[in-house]
């Protein structure tokens, strides 16, 4: 069962109620900066299970999440020297780091890294993830909102026409779905840093100008 929320008209009652969803394991459709995404509770493995078989993902597949903050990010993963400077100058935005986990956080603990031992993370700068996060203490997984391996989805209209309106998607899961119109579209840039804090490995290039920005960031570095 699908249950629409329009996003101009959100009370802090509602923001509450996502809350005590997303602590029951359910799962939300949600705008971000790029495209909408289906989230719920990193942490919590029955909502990832949740997500993976809502998209047809393998659980191979690790998927990536959202934060609050860099604090977040530290409780769960380690950061270094020039992560930390990527995330002063890109976060919040569409770009997605990818960080080793902690040692003491094994892989196989949560089904969301894939069974690697690293994490990608990044902050949204939406209005929406940044009000939720003022409620919830958790990372929020950041897929997007579609089948795996198909068009993700920016118009409202038309994830509700094709996704939502799947009958395996609508009779699966209770599933609350923030309706924000049309999103700008596309995808986060996706990086990770090498070895010995040198280089950036760009994993997926986004539909933004992020890449000649870290270009820029990288020569600056020299």
């Amino acid at each position: 069962m699908v249950k629409i929320y329009e996003f101009d008209a959100l009370s802090n009652k509602d923001y509450k109620y996502i809350k005590e969803h997303l602590q029951t394991s359910g799962i939300i459709i949600y705008p971000t900066e790029t495209s909408y995404a289906v989230g719920g509770n990193a942490l919590d493995n029955t909502a990832v299970q949740k997500i993976y078989a809502l998209k047809g993902r393998n659980f191979d597949k690790p998927l990536p999440v959202l934060v609050k903050d860099l604090k977040m990010v530290v409780n769960i993963a380690e950061l270094n020297r020039r992560e930390e400077d990527l995330i002063s100058k890109f976060w919040p935005g569409p770009l997605t780091i990818i960080f080793k986990l902690k040692k003491k956080i094994f892989s196989e603990n949560y089904l969301f890294t894939g069974g690697l031992d690293s994490i990608g993370a990044r902050i949204s700068p939406h209005p929406f993830p940044e009000r939720l996060f003022e409620e919830i203490d958790f990372p929020l997984v950041s897929t997007s909102a579609n089948s795996s391996g198909r068009e993700s989805f920016s118009d409202f209209n038309e994830l509700n026409k094709i996704f939502l309106s799947d009958p395996a998607v609508a009779s699966g899961v209770n599933i609350l779905a923030i309706n924000a119109g049309e999103l700008t579209g596309g995808s986060s840039t996706i990086i990770e840093i090498g070895e010995k804090n040198k280089g950036i490995e760009i994993i997926r290039e986004g539909e933004n100008n992020i890449k000649k920005r870290l270009m820029c960031s990288m020569k600056n570095k020299e």
